[in-house]
């Protein structure tokens, strides 16, 4: 297949992804000449929409029922496209889906060779080091539009010019619990975070369980049908939440078309360590912003000044000052990690309205 071809497929699943931070480059390519052979990047070339029927696929390709059915499963397979099936076949969609978080995650968890893991991690390390170097070449820029455009981040919406990331929700152990009575089909996946930080030789720190990973509902059946997950009861869905807590991990519940007035599609429990999106913050790519319903308190006369909020904050949003822990409540998740990893039970969570938490990246010195 000609450069110019794969070229073109780069562009389209980019911009389905929406982000500009994210470029149609020889790493991007790279990416997608690792995850599809050459039949299933012409036929996405038809993806002129990042959503079409099936009726629409069948039109524009000429393909016989089977064959079109054989392909798009082939590509829900490796985690590009995503469907959504309807009571009329022909009306069922499928979604091209963003190279980050969507393909990282999938393409990482899907059963293939460590030898092929392995190159996709350094792939996405790499995609994410450049999205990093094009926010501080745009800083001022982008600053403004993440701090005045964007809601929380988790995933990218499918759009074509304005950069938006779409919202996100942390939660307590006891409201994350409740999401989970909602449902009853639940899958169960490998983080591809922690594992994508294994590969790379820096394994998680926090935890060395990556199952870690809820889906819910109609993306909980997508994870099972095509072999990203496995379906587990809500009784073992709990479990994975209380061992996560334990660990000190963050609850962080994701929603359908990332409307936090929808209903919940997916929880992850996420360590600063691996996370795509505390690292992102850490490693300066984009502000870390999310919406939370608590906030920590501190009763300072059970408070011993024995530092495990400090050391287990996500956020790195407590510091000891005479002796007592202080949380800088601007920066304060309500996640609960530091209430449950106190041994003074010194500090609660106290319920707030839904607030944003916005946290944005300092400014690398290019000088040095």
């Amino acid at each position: 297949m000609s450069e110019k071809l794969w070229q073109k497929v780069a562009k389209i699943l980019v911009k389905a992804g929406g982000n500009p931070l994210f470029q149609a480059n020889d790493t991007m390519i790279t990416l997608f000449k690792t995850l599809l052979n050459e039949e299933q990047a012409e036929f996405l070339l038809n993806f002129r929409n990042p959503k079409m029927t099936f009726a629409r696929l069948k039109e524009k390709t000429g393909m016989e029922d089977r064959g079109l059915s054989t392909m798009l499963n082939s590509l829900m397979d490796e985690g590009i496209i995503f469907d959504m099936p309807k009571k009329d076949p022909n009306n069922s969609e499928y979604h091209l889906l963003a190279p980050i978080p969507d393909i990282f995650e999938y393409s990482l968890v899907k059963k293939n060779t460590t030898e092929k893991r392995k190159k996709l991690a350094k792939i996405y390390d790499k995609i994410l080091e450049e999205a990093g170097e094009l926010t501080h070449k745009n800083y001022e820029t982008l600053l403004s539009i993440f701090k005045d455009k964007m809601p929380a981040f988790t995933r990218i919406l499918p759009i074509d010019k304005e950069l938006i990331i779409p919202k996100e929700e942390t939660l307590p152990f006891f409201e994350a619990s409740k999401v989970i009575d909602r449902y009853d089909t639940i899958s169960l996946s490998q983080c591809p975070c922690k594992l994508d930080k294994e590969l790379l030789g820096d394994p998680c720190k926090a935890t060395t369980d990556h199952f870690r990973c809820l889906h819910f509902g109609h993306i909980g059946r997508y994870f099972i049908e095509h072999g990203f997950g496995k379906p587990i009861s809500r009784e073992e869905a709990k479990k994975v939440l209380l061992e996560a807590e334990k660990d000190g991990l963050v609850h962080k519940a994701f929603h359908y078309d990332f409307d936090l007035d929808k209903e919940e599609n997916a929880i992850c429990n996420c360590c600063k360590c691996c996370c795509i999106i505390f690292q992102s913050y850490y490693r300066g790519i984009w502000p870390y912003h999310t919406k939370s319903s608590y906030i920590a308190e501190l009763d300072e006369n059970k408070c011993k000044g024995c530092g495990a909020c400090v050391e287990k904050c996500p956020i790195e949003a407590i510091t000891l000052i005479d002796g007592k822990s202080r949380t800088d409540n601007n920066k304060c998740l309500g996640c609960g990690v530091c209430v449950n990893q106190c041994p003074e039970n010194a500090r609660v969570l106290r319920k707030t309205d839904l607030r944003s938490v916005f946290i944005p990246i300092p400014k690398v010195d290019s000088s040095n």
